[in-house]
């Protein structure tokens, strides 16, 4: 079955209003800071210099990451061919890296070399066919372009965010909060409302991504393949760090988290999952929309989920990753439980 990868002309449309309406706040920004600097010079730079580090920092700033190992293309060879099945299909070229993160969440990303990220959760409980079938949807993003605009939204976004949370952390000095205040209450604003159009903008591009998929898999093949994906992650990313912080309160250390996978996805908690996967709502702060809502895009009125939960090997080596993996996402957990200790215990 073709697949349409041709752009909607509303999306460009919308995408160019995204980008312009973002990079122009950020350009009448830091020519209002170029005229303040002229005007106060030294003064303006003694003072306001955390909006200058600011500035930098929205801009270049690279993301925070959790574990990404880049799968070597020699331990891949069962997931290089679904992958390669999906290229033939669509004409879109293979991702430059295919990147295996801890969690159990799939996307895409990059702006020129574009990435593929499998959570190894998940990677373990699909089969072959639903793979594909999720892959196929991060592909509807690669084939639209959704990545390149995604880089750039993203930077507008962390931009804006940087400004307000440094501006409200110096609203204290009693000087200052002449300079502070107003931009404070600007960057709040503007970052609501940015953030509600561009989300409304991301909820749209999955629905398109869902329809890509689609038309490559079939409507009801890949719509039991999301249902099962969201299952799948919903029960891990909600009991796994439970077992994790058992064992951290005992001062012991999971080698390997993913041994306790299957004994997690037992029949009731794969079915009350499905029940909160298919009743979750969609709101405007919602980066994607609802499972139900995306079902019902596609005109599908039931779904059946067959979840073999017998671990699957995609990939050689898969020991060596799935310990590192576990590593980092234990020491996430520590890192959070001691936030949390700290925030509970009462000042002397």
């Amino acid at each position: 079955m073709e697949v349409n990868n041709e752009t909607d002309k509303f999306e460009l449309m919308y995408s160019v209003f995204m980008l312009i309406f973002g990079f122009g706040i950020i350009l009448c920004f830091l020519i209002a800071i170029g005229f303040m600097i002229y005007i106060y010079n030294i003064l303006f730079l003694f003072y306001c210099w955390p909006i200058l580090v600011g500035i930098w920092l929205g801009i270049f700033r690279k993301s925070d990451k959790g574990y990404e190992m880049e799968l070597k293309s020699e331990d891949a060879k069962k997931l290089n061919r679904i992958i390669e099945k999906i290229t033939k299909k669509t004409g879109q070229k293979k991702p430059y890296k295919i990147i295996l993160s801890e969690g159990s969440g799939i996307a895409v990303s990059g702006l020129f070399r574009k990435k593929l990220i499998i959570g190894l959760a998940t990677l373990q409980l699909l089969d072959e066919k639903d793979l594909l079938s999720i892959i196929a949807h991060e592909y509807g993003h690669f084939a639209k372009k959704d990545t390149v605009l995604g880089y750039f939204t993203y930077r507008i976004q962390n931009f804006i965010e940087l400004q307000e949370e440094i501006n409200r952390q110096n609203l204290t000095f009693s000087f200052t909060i002449v300079i502070y205040l107003p931009t404070w209450i600007f960057f709040f604003l503007l970052s609501k409302y940015y953030t509600l159009i561009s989300l409304w903008y991301s909820r749209r591009v999955e629905y398109r991504a869902d329809r890509f998929a689609a038309d490559l898999v079939g409507e009801k093949e890949f719509a039991n393949a999301l249902v099962k994906y969201c299952v799948i992650s919903e029960i891990f990313e909600n009991i796994i760090p439970q077992y994790i912080l058992h064992f951290l309160q005992q001062n012991k250390q999971l080698v390997n988290i993913y041994d306790y996978m299957n004994p997690i996805y037992t029949e009731e908690n794969i079915k009350n999952s499905f029940k909160d996967v298919l009743s979750d709502k969609s709101n405007w702060w919602s980066t994607h929309p609802s499972i139900s809502e995306r079902l019902e895009a596609l005109n599908i009125k039931s779904v059946d989920i067959n979840m073999d939960t017998n671990l699957k090997d995609f990939f050689d080596n898969q020991k060596k990753y799935e310990e590192e993996a576990s590593e980092v996402m234990t020491q996430k957990m520590e890192y959070w439980a001691h936030l949390i200790a700290a925030s509970q215990t009462p000042e002397g």
